[in-house]
């Protein structure tokens, strides 16, 4: 009876991998309102509870990798120690560096980087150094989120946080793999600004990971 009941939600609230949870159901009034008035928060363009969720962890003493910026990199330096942020669109780096300037921040490194080399400039920081990194770039050929996520994986510290955005793409899949004998917690609604329902998946790194060699 219950598959019944959520084969029967209509495919506008559903990812592809399931029907919203909960606590999406709960955020939709709200996103529907704000979208009909256009009152974007400035905050990470994720499903709404992931934010929720982060924005209860975050402590001040945290380092964060974020790979993509935007509303995102503000709201993250607030709460944060230091942000190191890749960008490779000049003009939503300029946008992004407005938006710290205005906030009044200074613990953000903004960095205007081909996103093709995104990677190989992950390769260079200090692994298990960062409680945070964000993967949540666009994808412009030949660069690719899995190819990031599998870059980004070492510089986590053990217990810390690797966030993946829209984990429902077939596309993504391949990052479960990657990040195999991680813990994962899902969060599924809708974004802001965004008609449909998707995916934000947090992973959190075991004390005892280590890459295959």
């Amino acid at each position: 009876m219950i598959v019944d009941r959520l084969q029967r939600i209509p495919p506008r609230y559903r990812s592809a991998r399931g029907p919203m949870s909960l606590s999406g159901w709960l955020r939709l009034p709200a996103a529907r309102l704000r979208a009909r008035i256009g009152n974007v928060p400035e905050r990470p363009w994720i499903v709404p509870s992931a934010v929720g969720w982060l924005n209860r962890r975050i402590r001040g003493d945290w380092e964060i990798l974020e790979l993509g910026s935007g509303r995102s990199t503000p709201w993250l330096a607030r709460r944060a120690k230091h942000v190191i942020s890749f960008e490779h669109d000049p003009d939503w780096h300029r946008r992004t560096g407005e938006r710290l300037d205005a906030a009044g921040l200074d613990n953000c490194d903004l960095r205007l980087l081909p996103v093709e080399s995104f990677a190989s400039e992950v390769e260079k920081l200090t692994n298990a150094s960062f409680d945070l990194v964000i993967v949540d770039f666009l994808e412009p050929e030949p660069a690719e989120r899995v190819d990031a996520v599998r870059a980004v994986r070492e510089k986590v510290r053990p217990q810390g946080l690797l966030l993946l955005d829209d984990t429902d793409r077939p596309a993504y899949s391949p990052a479960y793999e990657v990040l195999s004998g991680w813990r994962e917690r899902r969060f599924v609604g809708v974004k802001d600004e965004w008609a449909g329902v998707c995916e934000t998946s947090i992973f959190r790194r075991p004390a005892d990971w280590a890459p295959e060699s």
